[in-house]
């Protein structure tokens, strides 16, 4: 029998662009989405700045924007991003602030929840 890849995926990424992982994160979605999985990035804390270019860079250069643009959904957490200096403005097209309480009712609508928090 074969296996098939779960539909909806909600990934909780916390740490920031520095560490070694996140971008094997954001491949790891890549790849979901790939499969044709429906894929949720919820940002927390540190990864928020993941949505910000390199300095006087374009923001199609931020990490995270090639998976909004490959039709993944991002959620960032509203209250981790403002301590943070992440406003509405900096938000690319696609990305939503969201709440933790709202994570914890996207965590029960997926098929799959992947949580990198360390």
């Amino acid at each position: 029998m074969t296996e098939v890849a779960p539909r909806r995926v909600l990934i909780l990424l916390l740490r920031s662009p520095e560490w070694t992982p996140y971008a094997t994160v954001l491949r790891l979605a890549d790849a979901l989405l790939s499969e044709g999985c429906h894929v949720t990035l919820f940002l927390m804390d540190d990864a928020v700045l993941g949505l910000l270019a390199p300095h006087g860079k374009p923001r199609e250069l931020a990490p995270v924007f090639p998976l909004l643009s490959r039709g993944a959904e991002v959620a960032v957490c509203q209250s981790t991003a403002e301590v943070r200096g992440v406003g509405p403005e900096d938000l690319p097209p696609g990305a939503r602030f969201e709440t933790q309480v709202q994570l914890g009712h996207l965590a029960g609508t997926v098929d799959l929840f992947l949580p990198f928090v360390n």
